[in-house]
Order: C-alpha cells, then structure tokens, then sequence
C-alpha cells in the first residue's frame, strides 16, 4: 500500500535547476508507480552543456562473497593456489554434468522428505527445488572448470528479487537450506566417482526414478586433486547458502540513461519518450549537469495495488 496518499491516479511536477552535482530531484513514493510523461531540460548559459541523466532504484542487493576461495582468476584454499588441479576440476565437472538430472530429484525427493517430517509442513512444489537444484549445479560445474565466479554468483542472486528482496518463501526457508546442505553431500561423492550411498552421511536415497551415474573406467585424478575439487564444490555451495542466510548488501548501482549529451546554447533536450520510462517505487530519477540547466519533469503517479 502507498505510505503517502495518493489517488488512483495523480500528476506530479518538478521544476529545479541543477546544483553541478548529481541531483537526485525525484524520488518515487513508497507504494508508488510513476510514469514519466514528459522530461525537458533547459539550457539557460551561453555556452554549450553536458547533461547525464541516471536512474536508480535506492534499494541495496545482496553481493555473493568469494574473498576467501578465488583471487585474481583462480580459485585459492587458505594455504595454497589450486592452479595445479585443472585437470581435477574438469573431471569433477564431468561428473557433475552427468549426475545432474539425478541431483535434480535428489534434491527435491529429500527436502519434500524433510518437509514431511516438519511440525508446521509447507506446500511443496518439487519443480521449485528442482530447478534450483539445476541452476546451482550447472553454475558450479561450469565455474570450477572455467576458474570463474560468475555464474554462481549469478545462482546466488537468483534466490532474491531485481531490488534485493528474498524471493524464498519464508515456509521454504529452511528447506532451501537443508537442499544445498544435500548437495554437498551427494557432490563429495559423486566427484569421487562413487556410489552417493557410500557415505555415511547419505545411507538411503529418497527417491528411485532416476540414478546415480558411476562412471566406469573412469580417472578422476589424484586424491589430493579430488580433495581439491571437493574443496571448492563444498565452498561454492557454501557462497550461495551464505548469501541467502546473511547477504551482504550493497547500493544498487544507477543505471545510464543518458551520459553526457550536450545541450546547445538557449536550447532544451527532451530526452525521455512519454510513458516509455516507469520508475517503480523508492526508484530515483537523477540529472547531473551545470548550474545553469533547469529540468522540468513530468509524472503520472499511480497506488499500487
């Protein structure tokens, strides 16, 4: 609902002039869509002047953490460079990648498991742990053979909405927590090559429909490289169960809109096409130039439901 009072639908006005310093001179209530009818901005000096034109949402996103496992382009343990394990990480991938349809129903058969035995159960939608099982497990598999960070980073940010609000249910909480915990489990042996039953940790599957991939004939690498791997799975899944549980936020960055378009002498820009930009509440509309422009901007502000 609108925090400020606002009928189904309100014009609003702005008329400012330019403080040298990036100004933000309009600011979208909370509850609030606004429409963007009109923007002209007038140059009133005798000389030519830029104009940049930004918009921001004032909302703070999460920023995945990889300080401690990745430096530079490799991934690094506390002691040590896994430079080395290349060909360890390439298999581990494999292994992955043949095993990821298996952790997919894996995954859900038990937290649809863990769910049961819970006091307050929640509506389960297996597809929703499924694919996030999916996204987690390509993104790793993809990273560790690529030495890059980008697209768990990407996996992690998934579990969050464009302006940094969890997209988790608060019911599935949990449950999305105790799935990345059993990735771990059935990833340390997988990347081993061996059977996901053969753990301690793991002496029952929670569902028969579809397999582990043992591969026959298959090296891995040395211990130490599957070691390695292990190593970096198990910090990678960690990353993205630590964002969800404790994000790290940051200011949204601004996005361009317009960056430094000149504006003649006595002439106006009008740099916004009617109804083609909608600023979502608490979003920004920001305007850095000289002194001597004035921005008149136009709106058509709307409650949200």
């Amino acid at each position: 609902m609108a925090t400020v009072f606002v009928p189904l639908n309100r014009f609003q006005s702005v008329v400012t002039g330019l403080t040298g310093e990036p100004d933000e001179i309009y600011t979208t209530p909370d509850g609030v869509s606004s429409i963007v009818l009109s923007c002209q901005i007038t140059n009133n000096s005798l000389i030519t002047q830029p104009v940049t034109i930004f918009v921001t949402s004032n909302k703070e996103v999460p920023v995945p953490q990889f300080g401690d496992i990745y430096s530079g382009s490799s991934f690094v343990s506390s002691s040590v460079s896994l430079l080395n394990f290349s060909g360890s990480f390439s298999s581990a991938s494999l292994l992955l990648n043949a095993n990821r349809q298996f952790l997919r129903k894996e995954i859900a058969a038990y937290t649809q498991n863990q769910n049961n035995l819970s006091e307050t159960p929640f509506t389960f939608i297996s597809s929703y742990f499924e694919q996030n099982t999916l996204d987690d497990v390509d993104a790793i598999k993809y990273d560790i053979v690529n030495s890059t960070t980008i697209r768990t980073n990407k996996a992690a940010k998934a579990y969050f909405d464009k302006n940094g609000v969890s997209a988790i249910d608060t019911t599935e909480y949990s449950a999305s927590i105790f799935a990345l915990d059993y990735l771990k489990v059935l990833s340390n042996q997988i990347i081993k090559n061996q059977s996901v039953t053969g753990s301690t940790d793991s002496p029952l599957l929670f569902q028969s429909g579809v397999t582990q991939s043992v591969l026959s004939g298959f090296t891995n690498g040395t211990q130490s490289g599957i070691s390695a791997s292990i190593y970096v799975v198990n910090s990678l899944v960690d990353v993205i169960k630590k964002t969800i549980e404790a994000p790290v936020l940051v200011e949204q960055s601004a996005v361009r809109l317009v960056t430094n378009v000149t504006i003649p002498p006595a002439d106006s820009l009008s740099p916004v096409v009617s109804g083609k930009l909608v600023l979502e509440e608490t979003y920004g509309f920001i305007v850095s130039g000289s002194t001597e422009l004035t921005v008149v901007l136009s709106l058509l502000e709307s409650a949200n439901e």
